[in-house]
């Protein structure tokens, strides 16, 4: 039996917890304050022990950035795509990211079964998120026997859900419709999409910027509940119009046929380990300002507001939320009115 590991700590949100748990939970603090998270010790098997091959907490922000904590699901890791900015290059030191590997199929029903069983017994609706460190739709066959073997489990755990994210179009979705269509409300599809002059240049090997928006678009009709993250935001200038020129393209499109429940906005993180096992390094040119999380795009504050701004002008009425970025860039956009408080960094 492993042990509790006594730093780790889960922060869980209100609609993080079961409804007998809210309300003796989320009142006050000894000083009257009233709490926005319950910190949730977790078992040492979902952090550095032996269930963390297959589901781990993901703590790595760090005070100086907002990135709350989620479970990674790792029931396979690589990705096939060839993203010149992609992070696991670094993750995994420029070798294994273009040959996905799915884990044992015992082990990934063991643990998924027994992360599941921890989380209600601790009173938690959780989310697994199966893109962190790959595509989550990118191989066909991996997503099927993924869909297989979570399907009984999702019955069993009628508390939890699956995040799907994808640089994948519609040729990938089509897998999508082995989930019962009972349990679709439990997977989340989530897309993230660039302007096509970012595919062409940086995103190589992935689904244009049309069939990942037909994808996102089949995604809702299918009866799944729909994301989508525009990240990383370039500024690249082409074609004799402006980079905000083609996100205003981009982001006409997108809602003109999708409506979905979250969009993330980010930019480009460049990682000294990602810097270093990167291939083509010609994105680094739009990276120089220094961040927690690696070098970023300059005055990025801005582009995050042009392209809000955007989505409310097109109509897009839902929440808008940003990935790893410094509590600095969120008070901005807060004072702006563009963004809400994003609560406490390092939760």
């Amino acid at each position: 039996m492993e042990k509790a590991n006594k730093t780790a700590i889960y922060y869980a949100r209100y609609y993080e917890m079961k409804k007998e748990r809210q309300n003796p939970l989320f009142q006050e603090d000894e000083e009257g304050n009233s709490l926005k998270y319950v910190p949730v010790p977790v078992p040492t098997k979902w952090v550095t022990g032996s269930g963390s091959k297959v589901i781990a907490l993901f703590h790595k922000g760090g005070k100086n950035i907002v990135c709350p904590h989620f479970w990674e699901l790792k029931a396979w890791i690589g990705c096939p795509f060839e993203c010149s900015y992609c992070y696991l290059q670094g993750t995994f030191r420029g070798a294994e990211r273009k040959k996905p590997k799915m884990k044992k199929e015992d082990d990934i029903k063991r643990y998924m079964e027994e992360f599941l069983s921890w989380a209600d017994d601790a009173g938690l609706i959780t989310l697994l998120n199966s893109g962190e460190l790959a595509d989550s739709l990118a191989i066909p066959n991996f997503v099927r026997k993924l869909i297989e073997i979570a399907t009984p489990l999702l019955r069993n755990h009628p508390d939890h859900m699956i995040l799907l994210l994808s640089k994948g179009g519609e040729n990938h979705v089509k897998v999508l419709e082995d989930v019962p269509e009972d349990l679709r409300k439990r997977f989340i599809a989530s897309f993230s999409i660039n302007p096509q002059v970012i595919v062409d240049k940086y995103e190589r090997g992935t689904a244009s910027t049309e069939s990942r928006i037909k994808a996102a678009e089949i995604a809702g009709y299918m009866g799944f509940r729909v994301r989508i993250r525009i990240d990383p935001i370039v500024p690249v200038a082409a074609g004799g119009e402006s980079w905000i020129f083609h996100y205003e393209m981009l982001i006409e499109e997108l809602l003109n046929k999708v409506k979905p429940e979250i969009i993330t906005l980010g930019s480009l993180r460049a990682l000294k380990k990602t810097i270093h096992y990167a291939s083509d390094k010609s994105w680094l040119e739009y990276t120089s300002e220094e961040s927690p999380w690696g070098k970023r795009v300059k005055n990025r504050q801005k582009i995050y507001k042009l392209i809000i701004e955007l989505l409310r002008d097109k109509g897009f009425n839902g929440k808008v939320g940003l990935c790893k970025e410094t509590p600095g860039v969120w008070e901005y956009l807060k004072r702006e009115g563009l963004m809400e408080d994003p609560g406490e960094p390092g939760v």
